[in-house]
């Protein structure tokens, strides 16, 4: 019988500890800053599919008063860097959460072969989250991420006009969006305080933009990034 009680009283010890530990990558707050490359994709929207298709046609944005448009050679895919910012502290009662919030800012572009500095295409986009960071791990870095909040699209269209003036189209626009991503964090050897994490994040976002001779236009587009982000 007193075998029994030792046996239950360590079972219900172990139990409380278990539940009041923190997954070790997960028990302090983290600052977080990161730079990677991302490949934007455009889904849908009025404008956004039109411009697109021009740009597949190798033409120019601009259109003459004739109905023509220059002739600018293809564009190569879209694409650009980023810039994370972000900050987490840890949700003592799940083991190995964190909570916490992150700026995602994006600049992408290209330029056609033939049409050298006359013509571009440039797609810029954020997003100002909310999120979660889970380790399920203790003795592996690796985590996963899901974030949302508001974000905005700034596009940038550049041409040459009838007069031979460089003119330039901008559209802004704002909505929501979301992020989900998996990354792996390696502690550094001079401070373990600090981590060195890399990330695959996909975002996707809906914006709703006020277009000339359009009205509102719903845009729906998302961002693959590979990133590199430094923790302290």
């Amino acid at each position: 019988m007193n075998n029994y009680k030792i046996y239950l009283l360590s079972s219900l010890l172990c139990f409380a500890y278990a539940l009041s530990a923190q997954n070790p990558y997960a028990q302090e707050k983290q600052i977080q800053f990161g730079i990677g490359f991302t490949l934007p994709i455009l889904q849908n929207g009025f404008e956004l599919e039109r411009s697109r298709d021009l740009r597949d046609e190798g033409l120019s944005y601009y259109q003459n008063s004739q109905g023509d448009r220059a002739n600018v050679g293809s564009y190569p895919s879209n694409k650009g860097i980023n810039i994370t910012l972000g900050f987490y502290k840890p949700l003592k009662k799940v083991d190995g959460l964190m909570w916490g919030g992150v700026l995602r800012m994006a600049m992408t572009g290209s330029e056609p072969e033939e049409g050298g500095y006359s013509e571009a295409f440039y797609f810029n986009f954020f997003q100002i989250n909310a999120g979660l960071k889970y380790y399920p791990l203790e003795k592996a870095g690796f985590y996963s991420l899901l974030d949302v909040g508001p974000a905005s699209v700034l596009t940038k269209d550049r041409f040459i006009n009838e007069s031979g003036d460089q003119n330039f189209f901008h559209q802004f626009g704002v909505g929501l969006g979301g992020s989900v991503g998996v990354g792996y964090e390696v502690q550094t050897l001079k401070n373990k305080e600090n981590s060195l994490d890399l990330q695959l994040v996909y975002q996707q976002m809906r914006t709703r933009v006020e277009v000339y001779e359009t009205g509102d236009d719903n845009w729906n587009f998302g961002a693959l990034s590979l990133n590199i982000v430094f923790s302290i």
